[in-house]
């Protein structure tokens, strides 16, 4: 997920797909995080960021080996 100025979606954590529906992507952008209440794990938009690169390329990868 890369939060876009003005968004107003909710965020959730990747690892357990927990929903911080208090955290923008809004909140985000300008340099918030938050720790998901269901696994502990701190998050913020940089950290959202580098999971999503991961899971893009995790992706890519397996069409490829296809």
């Amino acid at each position: 997920m890369t939060p876009q100025p003005g968004a107003t979606t909710s965020v959730s954590c990747p690892l357990c797909h927990t929903v911080a529906p208090a955290m923008t992507g809004e909140a985000l952008a300008a340099g918030g995080d938050w720790r998901c209440p269901q696994c502990h794990q701190n998050w913020s938009a940089t950290r959202l960021a580098t999971v999503a690169a991961y899971a893009e390329y995790c992706a890519a990868r397996s069409d490829s080996a296809a």
